[in-house]
């Protein structure tokens, strides 16, 4: 998802960023790989309470979206295509300016 170094600090957090872009991504073999090593480090609970936080964490972006929460300006840019061809630009909870 983006350009980073090292394991955030946390347990295991390569392996957790591993497993949050296979979610976010289409490739399937990724997938079933981490979902493998989540479940060989952590166990089926924790294979269970990594997907629940990842759906959590989609789960925030679709009720921040539609309510007007601002984009993060250091996404401005990287967007500005897509949600100019998607019409979102458009919507009255926009970004002004």
């Amino acid at each position: 998802m983006g350009e980073a170094d090292g394991d955030g600090g946390i347990p295991n957090g390569t392996m957790l960023v591993n497993f949050a872009e296979a979610v976010a991504g289409d490739d399937a073999e990724r997938l079933k790989d981490a979902r493998a090593e989540v479940t060989r480090t952590l166990g089926a609970d924790g294979l269970v309470d990594t997907c629940g936080i990842a759906a959590t964490f989609n789960a925030i972006d679709r009720i921040a979206d539609p309510i007007g929460i601002p984009i993060d300006d250091v996404r401005l840019e990287l967007t500005a295509d897509f949600r100019r061809e998607l019409g979102i630009d458009a919507f009255p909870s926009r970004l002004e300016g």
